[in-house]
């Protein structure tokens, strides 16, 4: 090995020629600083430097897309329909399966008839019988005879009960009005009798005022006594007084009249005003029959149940013939597969405050393998005002619903389908690559510099 060696004078430096044996003692500090820095180190420090460079200038540049992911599934915009009886009945026919696909309007559950058939036919019953005394008031009323042919011929018990309270009423009535018509008779009869005997106590009085005018003269001239005289002014005193009360019996007996009028035509009028009154009850009552009869036609043709949409049956409840339906239970779940779909999902609620509606979304169906298949873009279009609760976990999470752009998976034939679990990737922002590998950094000096 050759050494250099100056010798301070400024000429070329001596070169000192070492042997193997003196390079072995000395120091390695000073054989690697006289030795210097190879070539090849250089190039590979150079070559790493620029790489590194190029790399940080790259990733200050690249953008990569920040995303929230929530699990979900796929739903039909207006929501499954359910599928309930509001009054409910036994079960006489199930005429579809779990999963069945099932068209709009077909029949799904059949109840029993019977007990709304009864139902109908009590109330026809009940409004003919109404309709039967509404007849009978309103002909009583008008003083004609009542028709009830317009009631059914099946009723016809009803309308002999009918019949035969209006011949009573009939009557009563004529009684009550022969009794006063009686009573005016006997009233006619007093009066007549008491002005024949007015007429016959008048001629008596008459006679008497001879007699006492006879008295009179005879008492004067001193031909008869003053007691024949008192006598004869006594018993015309009598007569007249007769008179008087025969009188008066004839004007109580034609007041009595006058009130036996009264009460005639009262009793008419009454009992006229008083089948008014009822025939009023009986219309309002008949209207409420009416409504009931409504009701209960309206219930029986519901007795089969269709299906309000086409779609799957879900969640079947009724299995078994006899079953009973309870008021406002619930026979199935309708799924719709024409209505628009959607995608229900599941925002944590560390992501609520950067997932926003109108933001894209890319979703991967679990069923079709994103790798193979791809995923579906989507929009989020709403947003739950508060939180949900987990029933498996208890962990809270917001809903979104995301609009898809189509409802298939790469290719018509894989088409999506309500209850279709997914994967929704919301788009929320974006930031470089440096960013992604500084923010430990700058996590770390955020949080420094403050334990205690």
């Amino acid at each position: 090995m050759q050494l250099e060696h100056s010798n301070g004078t400024g000429s070329a430096p001596q070169v000192i020629e070492r042997g193997g044996r003196q390079l072995r003692y000395l120091a390695q500090s000073v054989l690697l600083e006289e030795m210097g820095v190879s070539h090849l180190a250089r190039m590979v420090v150079y070559i790493v430097t620029g790489l590194v460079a190029a790399f940080i200038v790259w990733s200050s540049f690249t953008h990569i897309q920040e995303i929230a992911s929530a699990s979900g599934s796929i739903v039909p915009k207006s929501s499954v329909h359910t599928v309930q009886h509001l009054e409910g009945g036994i079960v006489s026919q199930i005429l579809v399966q779990e999963r069945q696909m099932v068209e709009a309007g077909q029949p799904l559950v059949r109840l029993d008839p019977a007990q709304a058939a009864a139902d109908v036919e009590q109330i026809k019953a009940r409004r003919a019988g109404l309709q039967l005394r509404a007849e009978r008031l309103r002909a009583f009323a008008t003083g004609r005879a009542p028709d009830f042919s317009f009631v059914e011929p099946r009723f016809v018990h009803l309308i002999t009960d009918q019949s035969a309270i209006n011949i009573a009423n009939l009557d009563r009535w004529k009684t009550q009005i022969e009794v006063i018509k009686g009573e005016i008779a006997q009233k006619t009869e007093e009066i007549r009798s008491a002005k024949d005997q007015q007429d016959a106590t008048r001629r008596q009085i008459s006679l008497l005022s001879e007699e006492v005018q006879m008295r009179k003269t005879l008492f004067e001239a001193g031909h008869s006594s003053k007691v024949a005289y008192y006598d004869a002014k006594r018993s015309l005193a009598a007569v007249e007084s007769e008179l008087h009360r025969l009188e008066g019996q004839e004007r109580t007996a034609r007041e009595a009249i006058s009130e036996l009028d009264h009460r005639l035509k009262d009793l008419d009028s009454t009992q006229r005003q008083d089948a008014l009154n009822e025939l009023g009850t009986v219309t309002a009552e008949l209207a409420q029959v009416e409504e009931s009869l409504i009701r209960a036609d309206d219930r029986a043709k519901r007795l089969t149940i269709d299906s309000p949409v086409r779609g799957f049956v879900q969640n079947l409840q009724v299995k078994t013939i006899g079953g009973v339906v309870p008021a406002g239970g619930v026979l199935m779940d309708i799924v719709p597969v024409d209505d628009e779909l959607l995608v229900e999902a599941r925002i944590s609620t560390r992501d609520r405050g950067h997932v926003h509606e109108g933001q894209q979304a890319s979703i991967k169906v679990t069923t079709y393998d994103f790798v193979r298949y791809g995923a579906v873009h989507g929009v989020v279009t709403a947003l739950s005002a508060t939180t949900f609760v987990d029933e498996k976990d208890g962990q809270p999470y917001y809903k979104a619903i995301i609009a898809l752009d189509r409802p298939w998976v790469e290719s018509q034939d894989n088409r999506l389908l309500p209850g279709m679990t997914v994967q929704a990737d919301v788009i929320t922002g974006d930031k470089t690559l440096l960013q992604y590998l500084l923010k430990p950094i700058y996590v770390s000096l955020a949080h420094a510099f403050h334990e205690r």
